[in-house]
């Protein structure tokens, strides 16, 4: 049976890539507002579903990350709205100070990210198989250990080499210099 589809390809896979890129960030900003953990994750669930209904009217000259904090602002509002018994909440004139403070910290942040995952790229295999699998995969270092029949210390030995090195490579990354 041939289908059209519901949604533009092309509107849904540009979402997807922009939502992808600052999810975390939208995220991390909800719940440094929404401290109940179940809460922040409704907020950040009802903003995920109104950023992708108001899509359609996001105009593509602009930064994606500040639109979709003043959504997630205004579903933070309507949360607090709703949990008027708590004792804490916050102005709305402190909620925009933070979606600013939020917005300048990301955009200092993404040039950093972009040296880091240079940096990154140049390890070794096995090198950034220890990363993917301790930060990543969230593996503790006796799991490790044991998967690559070294010692604990030896794993915790390279994770302090690897991000002294990476610091190094970064900070030299911005400051202009090639490591």
């Amino acid at each position: 049976m041939n289908r059209t589809p519901l949604v533009d390809p092309e509107l849904y896979e540009q979402f997807l890539r922009l939502f992808a890129r600052d999810q975390l960030r939208i995220t991390a900003w909800i719940r440094a507002l929404v401290p109940n953990h179940a809460a922040a994750a409704d907020v950040f669930q009802e903003t995920s579903l109104e950023l992708w209904r108001s899509f359609p009217n996001f105009r593509p000259d602009a930064d994606f990350l500040p639109w979709a904090l003043g959504v997630a602002r205004h579903q933070v509002l309507k949360h607090w709205r709703t949990a008027k018994r708590d004792r804490l909440t916050f102005s709305e004139e402190f909620l925009h100070e933070l979606t600013t403070d939020a917005i300048r910290m990301a955009d200092e942040l993404v040039p950093r990210q972009a040296a880091l995952d240079e940096c990154v790229q140049q390890l070794t295999v096995r090198q950034r198989d220890l990363i993917h699998r301790f930060y990543g995969e969230n593996e503790t270092a006796a799991v490790i250990a044991s998967a690559w029949e070294r010692s604990v210390h030896a794993v915790y030995k390279s994770l302090k080499v690897m991000r002294r090195a990476l610091l190094e490579c970064v900070e030299s990354k911005l400051s202009g210099q090639t490591p």
